[in-house]
């Protein structure tokens, strides 16, 4: 990931979540979180999604989220996507592509390290395996932090 030199404030968003309840940016307010933008389609994205669940599980316990935000895809291929089973965190459908504009995303994968106050604190377009040592320790780092 690529730490920015300053925080910078999260667009708020509001989509609604795959269980049919919208979430807003401020539900996950007081929590770290790894924020990836997706799509069913995207071969990279299918590689590195398996390694955001094992993060999830690996980070269990502490007041940290991977959320992951469906880009430009219908409800019915993001649930093929996820026909092995429903991840550990939320995933929600930014159905038009808004949100990801709004974030500016281009493309996917795009994921963004977000601080307990909502803010961007580094980002990464492309995919990545989320769960390695490195972005672990990093996660950690931020959740020490006030």
């Amino acid at each position: 990931m690529e730490a920015y030199p300053v925080p910078l404030k999260a667009p708020p968003f509001r989509l609604p979540a795959l269980s049919g309840e919208a979430r807003a940016h401020a539900d996950y307010r007081g929590r770290v979180v790894l924020l990836n933008f997706w799509a069913s389609w995207c071969p990279p994205c299918r590689e590195e999604f398996p390694s955001l669940v094992r993060l999830q599980a690996a980070m269990a316990g502490t007041p940290f989220t991977v959320l992951a935000v469906a880009v430009r895809d219908g409800d019915e291929a993001v649930a093929g996507f996820l026909a092995g089973g429903r991840p550990p965190f939320d995933v929600l459908l930014d159905r038009d592509g808004a949100t990801a504009a709004a974030w500016h995303a281009a493309g996917v994968p795009v994921t963004y390290l977000l601080d307990r106050q909502e803010r961007m604190l580094a980002g990464k377009v492309g995919p990545l395996q989320w769960d390695g040592p490195a972005m672990q320790r990093l996660i950690r780092h931020v959740l020490e932090q006030p």
